[in-house]
């Protein structure tokens, strides 16, 4: 009898701890429910606000992104253009200079086939006669061309333009550019060919007062060793090209109203695509103003070097003007004006399209928000029931959990097992030391880079591989990093057996007892010895300039930034950046060719190593353009600038002798002196204004940028002794 009432007890107790768990379950399960009807309500209201705000801002990122894709429509339409145009000048270039040696071809055949046949049946004097005559009265490239004779010592011997200059001298012949005209002919045939081209200029035959850009091909007649050549006008193909480039800007159209449109600087039209019909008109003489102004804008943003213009144009078929998109550039060399253009009702009409198609995209994924809302709220609704049941189920999982956690602990020592072998086979060395930091352990790899074996360093500290090269503060960082963050990581210098010190890469680690006492301390390290010298010859690439070996531009502006950063905290040393630039440096390149050049430039940073103090650094940043960066005290700038200028002038402008060459340059300086509130970019670009201002002086002196000395030029001494 008592057994029963106590089973029954036992019973009652099992139901009412059941019943409170269906209670519970139930309470989970309405209350869960609850919860996400009221998330999912607050998500949908949400979502629908920020699709709207997002609606708006996509409208005007689409706005502003067909805007730009105009922009780089119009930019590549016109890159393409004027490339199109740069390539047919280089291959008029390329044309006259293989007919021009054709020529000269065609003469020293001509003249060595009579020297073969007649040398030793004339006299030396009937000899050349007889060459000179047979090439006289040649003329070809439409009756323009004919052929020239000099000797190497500077006589003229046969000129059918000139005839009664003819067994004169012409050494000291020059064009308007001072080019001496026989240097150039004498140094086109310097070479094992002893043939070549000579760039000058001289008088077209149509004016005998303006002096045109002319190509000369000329080669030695070895028998008497005459230069013998021909030319011509770089004008003349140049004028049989053009209507080629008109035709081919007639015909480039992108988009429904986009086309290019090729003008003079002084707004006579040279050809278009949409109004071929206008060519030779001149748009700043139209009586409507609209295609007035728009020319004059046009024209006004070439001067100011090119750029996007907006302006009102008239479409072909309309009569009333509408607004238009274009992209103007300048081809400083040519005089000539490039526009591309596109009208704005075709980007509107593009924009009214998008807009569609985004505001349809914006319903779908309105409706698919929606869909996606309540097939989640359905999922959880379904979670959350059965999330009330797996609470029944909870302490099973216990006991399943647990018999997991056995499984685990089975794996770890099985792991444990694998990661001894890891070690041993890493590439990196691998040292374990007690809590005393004696070591306990290393791999095969710590011998192979240190030079130790294990029992040689067992029992003692890693302290046998320092190499001294870091101070004890360096050690007490490193102890107070691993210390308070469990691990420490950096580059230190170490020691193998044999004395060699070597860059490491090295990575320490605590491991802990579960009390936080430590047990173990596990390094890692490599040799990086590769790594650095790598870094050295990368370092040292990036840093300076391949030809002369000084800083460039990148390592110019962060020396430049560090030293203004330090003036303008601590008004210390004051700082002066020294433009300098070569005066007429092509002409050397085009008379002596580019090896010269180099070694020009490589003389001249080599004067300016040899004229600067080691606080100050020189800089090539490209071409012939050199920037120095001075300190001078503060205070003293005139007294320690202007000698310096004037010194840096005058040795750079002393002769050079190169390879038997003797040449002569010239260079100007600019000069500008930090003020406060200067930074790196307006110091370059005052000192750049400056040297612009010594160009326009006439070249060949020094130009301040500074109040304080009153904007003044100084000549080289050179100039300055000249009466």
């Amino acid at each position: 009898m008592q057994r029963s009432i106590g089973e029954t007890k036992t019973m009652d107790l099992k139901r009412e701890k059941k019943t409170d768990s269906a209670g519970l379950s139930t309470q989970l399960l309405w209350g869960g429910t609850f919860i996400i009807l009221l998330l999912l309500c607050s998500q949908t209201v949400y979502f629908y606000f920020n699709t709207q705000s997002r609606y708006q801002q996509q409208l005007g990122e689409l706005r502003d992104t067909l805007i730009e894709e105009q922009h780089r429509r119009l930019a590549s339409e016109l890159q393409d253009a004027s490339s199109m145009i740069d390539q047919m000048f280089a291959e008029a270039t390329d044309l006259i200079r293989q007919q021009t040696r054709s020529q000269t071809h065609q003469a020293l055949a001509l003249m060595n086939s009579l020297y073969q046949r007649y040398h030793q049946q004339l006299s030396e004097a009937d000899m050349k006669k007889m060459l000179i005559e047979s090439l006289r009265d040649i003329r070809f490239f439409d009756g323009r061309g004919y052929y020239f004779i000099d000797d190497m010592d500077g006589t003229l011997l046969m000129s059918p333009e000139a005839p009664e200059q003819e067994g004169s001298s012409i050494i000291g012949l020059r064009d308007d550019n001072r080019h001496n005209i026989l240097q150039g002919l004498i140094a086109a045939v310097s070479n094992p060919q002893k043939e070549g081209f000579s760039h000058y200029r001289w008088y077209a035959p149509e004016d005998k007062t303006i002096m045109r850009d002319k190509i000369a091909h000329v080669s030695i007649f070895e028998p008497y060793n005459w230069i013998v050549g021909n030319g011509d006008y770089f004008y003349r193909f140049e004028n049989d090209l053009k209507p080629r480039i008109y035709s081919t800007i007639r015909n480039i159209h992108f988009g429904r109203t986009g086309y290019i449109a090729l003008i003079t600087r002084d707004g006579r039209l040279l050809a278009s695509g949409a109004t071929p019909e206008r060519e030779g008109f001149n748009y700043l003489n139209d009586p409507d103003p609209v295609i007035r102004q728009g020319a004059q804008q046009a024209i006004a943003t070439a001067e100011a070097g090119g750029g996007y213009l907006s302006y009102d144009w008239y479409q072909t078929e309309d009569a009333n003007p509408s607004h238009r998109l274009s992209m103007v550039k300048p081809m400083e060399n040519r005089g000539w004006v490039l526009i591309a253009g596109i009208y704005q009702d075709e980007v509107n009409e593009l924009f009214l399209s998008q807009e569609h198609r985004l505001g349809e995209e914006i319903k779908q994924n309105r409706l698919h928000q929606l869909i996606a809302l309540s097939i989640i709220g359905v999922l959880a609704l379904l979670i959350a029931f059965a999330y009330s049941r797996w609470l029944k189920t909870r302490f099973k999982r216990y006991d399943d959990n647990i018999t997991r956690q056995q499984n685990k602990l089975r794996e770890i020592a099985d792991s444990l097992k694998l990661s001894g072998l890891i070690v041993e086979s890493a590439h990196e060395g691998v040292i374990v030391c007690d809590a005393d930091n004696r070591i306990v352990q290393v791999n095969s790899a710590f011998t192979r880079i240190t030079g130790y074996q294990s029992d040689e360093v067992l029992g003692k500290t890693p302290a046998i591989l320092s190499s001294g090269l870091q101070d004890n503060d360096f050690y007490k960082d490193m102890w107070h990093t691993l210390n308070t963050e469990g691990s420490w990581r950096g580059e230190v210098w170490s020691k193998r057996k044999d004395g060699e010190v070597y860059p490491e890469w090295l990575s320490i680690t605590e491991n802990k007892y579960s009390n936080g006492e430590v047990q173990n301390y596990i390094a890692t390290f490599s040799d990086i010895t590769h790594l650095k010298n790598l870094e050295n010859k990368l370092r040292y690439l990036a840093e300076t300039d391949p030809l002369t070996g000084l800083a460039n531009r990148r390592t110019l502006m962060d020396c430049l930034s560090r030293d203004l950063a330090v003036q303008s905290r601590y008004q210390s040393l004051g700082v002066a950046i020294f433009f300098i630039d070569l005066d007429h440096f092509k002409a050397i390149n085009d008379c002596y060719g580019h090896d010269i050049g180099d070694s020009l430039l490589i003389e001249i940073a080599n004067r300016l190593k040899t004229s600067l103090r080691e606080s100050d650094l020189p800089c090539r940043v490209g071409g012939d353009e050199f920037i120095l960066i001075i300190k001078f005290k503060v205070g003293e700038g005139a007294n320690e600038l202007v000698p310096l200028s004037q010194r840096l002038l005058n040795e750079l402008v002393r002769p050079f002798s190169l390879t038997s060459i003797n040449i002569d340059i010239s260079c100007s300086i600019g000069v500008a002196v930090y003020e406060q509130g200067d930074d790196a970019y307006s110091l370059m670009k005052r000192a750049d204004q400056a040297l612009y201002r010594a160009k326009g002086e006439g070249r060949g002196c020094v130009c301040f940028d500074d109040e304080s000395m009153g904007s003044t030029v100084y000549p080289s001494l050179a100039e300055a002794e000249t009466p």
